[in-house]
């Protein structure tokens, strides 16, 4: 059973997620101060991390931090935000210091465990995560899942040795789903990390470019770009048989 640690402060919100996370199969280690936090980690070794940002005596921030400098594989337990603030500034410092997922208050409790199920898979599977964002600073800009080749410097994407023409923002689309495979992204996130916040066209701009990428590189049984009804879109990379 995949113990799932939850650090939160708000006592019906910490139960309404054991309920669900008990019900889905996982063993729920529920803490409600920071304090602790990175040892808790260390010692209990959980599949994965649901970190409130704003507890009442530390930041989720300064956590994650503190988890991610752990030596060995505590340091790279997966983290999902679960919080009420919901500013773009937030998530994106949250996904720089290496957050796997980042879900805002109120939520569903079922998508809830959709996504953290999701970044389970991803880990298992050895997808992508955050080194493959399209970003400077010595970040990865060539990516292989199966039969596909993304190579964001030279702009080009190949399936089964195959170019595939499309254009530079389909590439970066592409580049970033696939490089945080199993992720859920809401189509507002999908233009801030590749539009860069340029909102021009809204969030139609992102179903027209998901659209075209599915039309042009075709079908396959290795890998896929779901779409999640309500929520956004995951790159999900087939189980081996």
């Amino acid at each position: 059973m995949s113990k799932i640690m939850v650090v939160d402060d708000e006592p019906n919100i910490v139960e309404v997620i054991r309920l669900y996370l008990e019900h889905a199969g996982f063993e729920p280690l529920l803490l409600h101060r920071g304090r602790g936090v990175v040892e808790a980690v260390r010692r209990e070794e959980p599949e994965l991390v649901l970190l409130d940002i704003m507890l009442p005596d530390s930041s989720g921030f300064e956590l994650c931090q503190g988890i991610r400098a752990l030596d060995g594989e505590a340091g790279q337990v997966p983290i999902i935000f679960l919080t009420a603030k919901g500013e773009s500034i937030d998530k994106l410092r949250a996904f720089t210091l290496g957050v796997d997922d980042y879900i805002v208050k109120p939520f569903d409790p079922n998508e809830l465990i959709a996504r953290i199920r999701a970044v389970l898979r991803r880990v298992q599977l050895g997808g992508g995560k955050a080194d493959a964002k399209h970003e400077s600073g010595g970040k990865k800009k060539t990516l292989q899942i199966r039969n596909l080749w993304i190579d964001l410097e030279q702009y080009r994407v190949e399936v089964d040795g195959r170019k595939v023409e499309l254009t530079p923002k389909e590439i970066e689309l592409l580049f970033f789903l696939a490089g945080n495979a199993g992720r859920v992204y809401t189509r507002e996130d999908l233009l801030g990390y590749v539009w860069d916040f340029d909102f021009s066209g809204g969030t139609r701009t992102v179903d027209a470019h998901v659209k075209n990428l599915r039309k042009k590189l075709g079908p396959s049984s290795d890998w896929t770009i779901q779409t999640l009804w309500g929520v956004g879109y995951a790159f999900e990379v087939a189980k081996p048989e």
